[in-house]
């Protein structure tokens, strides 16, 4: 009888833990779907918007910052599970540092793309603010101290912990970052991998990792209701950045107790997509002889945006391929050899498609790779030019700088009724050549229409440089008019 009872209990005891952690998650998820559009009307009266133009495809005004909600929710959830009176609640209290310094160093990122969103940071700023918060998170504990491998054991990784630690934290953040080019990409990618990190949490008993993965999967999934296609809100560099964060800092923190190998290699495999699609970034802009923080338009959704297929397909192909890294690395835990072996031919497969159906092999090339850094170098001093810009005058001229090395044959700016022009020096060659003109618009009445050979224009190294310069001079030009509508009041 006692064991029948005993039985009871614990069955009981099971059914409450899941019960608080579904209630966790209906919780968080009716928060933000009720909030955000509360919070995208709010972001439009106060001008906390991202504004078209450059390689920006949204053609309006969008409310950006939309992290902001997301959080808002999970922090209060988590708040809300430490004062709650049930066993949940006790076992999270045990890890209380932890859980107020992933909340203390999300917060701090978070902050860093809240001034991204609002003014905008050099990337080498907002590399460096990463690199302190993933130092700060080091010294709060969150550490890579041992890799586990099957059939092998446990080694220690003594000095070289510091170094892995930075690399995961930095390379999560920016892999999420990288991810946020799509409606609803980087929010439904986190969605599967905070779900995912839930579901091996509660299997394994690790009240951490369940309660603040179900919160975060929780609120990006009301969330999405206004991200995904077309958008209502964006989730800004504030929400890109505070994901990547705390997935990273979470997933370090699970890894330090027992089932090391799993509680890394889950998040691993879960946030596949994102790290997957940074190595290309990291290889082909090697390859190009491109800085690495420069950006393009070839990533993968890009990729597949151009081969023809809707932003909402394009989101849901990846969120497939992200489910099927997903399955991959839950058979892979029972550590089979033929499951593992299964793994690394999809991997195989997954790069083979990037390369073959991608058209990533347009990468390869020295003389390629000698005429990037060229256009580069050219784009970089443009900058610094549009930067210093006064003017309309002075920023056409600062344009002409890249125009002329890209090997365009005309820049006409219209702002309303007034139109200024560049025209290249040396006489072009008419020939056989398809000429074309590409008209990118910068805001309210003011359009750049730059003229040239139609293969230089198509190419989307070019492309992607240009629409950067773009957009560079839009935000100079409404700056300048900004100051001196101010200083005429």
């Amino acid at each position: 009888m006692a064991d029948v009872i005993g039985a009871d209990s614990s069955w009981l005891e099971t059914l409450g833990r899941h019960k608080s952690y579904l209630m966790l998650f209906a919780t968080a998820a009716a928060c933000t779907f009720v909030a955000t559009p509360i919070y995208a009307r709010l972001a439009l009266a106060r001008g906390w918007v991202d504004r078209p133009g450059g390689r920006k495809a949204h053609d309006r005004p969008m409310p950006t910052m939309g992290g902001l909600v997301v959080f808002a929710a999970v922090f209060a959830g988590a708040a809300l599970t430490l004062w709650w009176g049930n066993r949940v609640s006790e076992m999270l209290r045990e890890h209380l540092r932890f859980v107020l310094g992933a909340i203390g160093c999300t917060t701090l990122m978070i902050a860093i793309g809240v001034i991204d969103d609002w003014r905008g940071l050099r990337v080498k700023l907002k590399f460096a603010a990463q690199l302190v918060v993933a130092v700060l998170a080091y010294l709060l504990g969150f550490q890579v101290r041992e890799i586990t491998l099957p059939g092998l054991g446990s080694a220690p990784l003594g000095g070289m912990s510091f170094l892995l630690t930075l690399i995961w934290i930095v390379a999560v953040i920016n892999a999420v970052n990288f991810t946020d080019g799509l409606d609803g990409l980087a929010a439904g990618v986190c969605f599967l991998a905070a779900g995912v990190n839930a579901g091996v949490a509660i299997w394994l008993g690790n009240y951490y990792m369940a309660v603040m993965m179900l919160l975060l999967a929780g609120a990006l999934l009301g969330f999405l209701r206004w991200n995904f296609h077309p958008a209502r809100v964006f989730l800004g560099d504030a929400g890109s950045l505070g994901l990547g964060t705390f997935l990273a800092l979470c997933s370090l923190h699970s890894a330090q107790k027992s089932h090391t190998v799993v509680m890394i290699l889950v998040p691993l495999c879960a946030l596949g997509y994102p790290i997957f699609d940074l190595l290309l970034a990291v290889a082909r802009r090697t390859l190009r002889g491109q800085p690495l923080w420069t950006s393009d338009r070839d990533h993968i959704h890009h990729r597949l945006l151009a081969r023809g297929h809707t932003p909402a397909r394009t989101a849901g192909l990846i969120y497939a391929g992200s489910l099927g890294l997903i399955v991959v690395c839950l058979l892979a835990m029972s550590a089979n050899h033929l499951v593992v072996g299964l793994a690394l031919v999809g991997v195989l497969g997954l790069a083979v498609f990037c390369v073959r159906v991608l058209g990533y092999l347009e990468w390869a090339g020295w003389d390629e790779r000698r005429e990037m850094k060229v256009l580069h170098a050219a784009a970089q001093l443009a900058r610094f030019k549009i930067a210093a810009a006064e003017n309309a005058e002075e920023a056409l001229a600062a344009l002409s700088v890249f125009a002329e090395e890209a090997g365009f044959d005309a820049l006409r700016f219209r702002d309303g009724a007034c139109e200024r022009r560049w025209q290249r020096a040396t006489e072009t060659k008419q020939g056989d050549i398809e000429r074309m003109e590409l008209c990118v618009e910068l805001g309210g009445e003011t359009s750049l229409v730059i003229a040239g050979d139609a293969e230089m224009l198509g190419d989307a190294s070019r492309r992607a440089l240009l629409d950067e310069l773009c957009r560079l001079v839009a935000g100079t030009l409404r700056e300048r008019k900004t100051t001196k509508s101010d200083g005429a009041t």
